[in-house]
């Protein structure tokens, strides 16, 4: 014993247990806030399941449509596989405007998703560069195609065609079969470049031009001929043809209606004029240079 202090058993009791409550209580904490993180981190990887997993095969995808005269909400999704009702997870945005692309009346097409469930389809009609008339079930009818040589549409044989579109003739083969979606041959696709490009700058210069014949060479290669409104003699030109090349050749067309002889054919194709003045008279008789 020192002093005062009497050492037994039951203080030591007292003292263990103390020491024991003592660190008991942080580690009672410490699995408390384990327990909590661990539920919170189930309660919030659940949730973000639910939003990006369960959620979007249970939405219906809600679709909004840019679309053109002619093709109406419906026919587009039909076209591009979306069926009605479908699920926001399982629309292919890819897939289905890739569809939609390669549809004859679709110029361009846009299809964009955006979570959780919505859907924009954008299009753009093909827009007609020129047409042709083309004999179809016994009757005459009106083919229009785009820049790409796409037929897009066939007219019907009583329809007026627009005064600012040029008709091209020769670009189908004797008793080929036309129908929608076809193509025109590649060889004919720069030529059309050119017209739309013509068409762009001063569409007016169609009014003037009744036809743009197609005179072929070889495969391939061809001129084009020129046929003026209300005017018999022709214009022969190389098919890289732009605006201030049928603005020449009209006007040649137009001194050329001060001889004595109407001219045949006018032929600009070196740049020079040269006039013939009946059909056989291109090869074998008189030839007047309006460049002299």
């Amino acid at each position: 014993m020192l002093g005062d202090f009497i050492y037994s058993a039951e203080t030591n009791a007292a003292s263990m247990e103390a020491a024991s409550y003592k660190y008991s209580a942080p580690r009672k904490f410490e699995k408390a806030a384990r327990r909590f993180l661990l539920f919170a981190a189930i309660f919030v990887t659940g949730g973000l399941i639910w939003i990006f997993a369960i959620s979007p095969c249970m939405v219906a995808v809600k679709t909004e449509v840019k679309s053109f005269a002619g093709l109406d909400k419906g026919d587009v999704l039909k076209i591009a596989g979306i069926d009605s009702g479908a699920a926001y997870i399982s629309v292919n945005a890819g897939e289905a405007e890739q569809r939609l692309s390669e549809y004859y009346l679709v110029e361009s097409a846009k299809v964009v998703k955006r979570f959780p469930d919505r859907l924009f389809i954008f299009l753009e009609p093909r827009r007609p560069v020129a047409l042709s008339f083309a004999r179809i079930r016994g009757r005459t009818r009106p083919v229009y195609f785009d820049r790409h040589g796409v037929v897009f549409r066939i007219g019907n044989e009583a329809e007026v065609v627009p005064a600012w579109l040029p008709v091209i003739s020769g670009v189908f083969d004797d008793d080929q079969p036309i129908e929608l979606a076809m193509r025109l041959s590649s060889a004919y696709l720069p030529l059309l470049a050119r017209i739309e490009a013509i068409s762009d700058a001063d569409a007016k210069i169609w009014q003037v031009i009744s036809e743009i014949g197609i005179a072929k060479k070889t495969d391939g290669l061809f001129d084009i001929v020129l046929y003026p409104v209300h005017d018999t003699t022709r214009l022969r030109m190389k098919n890289d043809i732009t605006k201030d090349s049928i603005y020449y050749a009209l006007l040649m067309l137009d001194v050329c209606r001060k001889l004595e002889d109407t001219p045949y054919e006018i032929d600009v194709r070196s740049g020079i004029g040269v006039v013939s003045t009946n059909a056989t008279a291109y090869a074998t008789e008189k030839e007047a240079s309006l460049g002299e």
